[in-house]
C-alpha cells in the first residue's frame, strides 16, 4: 500500500487530504530537499497516476486520476523551488 490503490480491488482512490507534500513526496520535512529524488518520485507518482493511463478506466477512476496529478505537479513545484519550500514549511 502507497495509498493509492484500494488493496482489495486495485482500483485508483482518491487523494488523502490530510496528506502534505513532503509525505507525499516522499521527502523530509524539511528546508533541504533532494532535488533529484524529489524528481525521481514526481516521475514515478506521474506513471501511476497520469490520466493518459485511466483513459480506459471509470469515469469515477478518471476523475481521481486527475486530482492525484494536479496534486503531484502541485507538491513538486511547491517543494522545487526553496521560495515556495520555506513558505509551505511554515505555512
Amino acid at each position: 500500500g502507497n495509498g493509492f490503490f484500494c488493496q482489495h480491488c486495485g482500483a485508483l482512490q482518491p487523494p488523502d487530504p490530510t496528506r502534505d507534500y513532503f509525505s507525499l513526496m516522499d521527502c523530509n520535512r524539511s528546508f533541504s530537499v533532494d532535488i533529484g529524488k524529489l524528481q525521481h518520485r514526481y516521475q514515478q507518482l506521474q506513471r501511476l497516476v497520469h490520466p493518459d493511463f485511466f483513459s480506459q478506466k471509470s469515469q469515477t477512476e478518471k476523475d481521481f486520476s486527475e486530482k492525484h496529478s494536479t496534486l503531484v505537479n502541485d507538491a513538486y513545484k511547491t517543494l522545487q523551488a526553496p521560495l515556495s519550500r520555506g513558505l509551505y514549511l511554515v505555512s
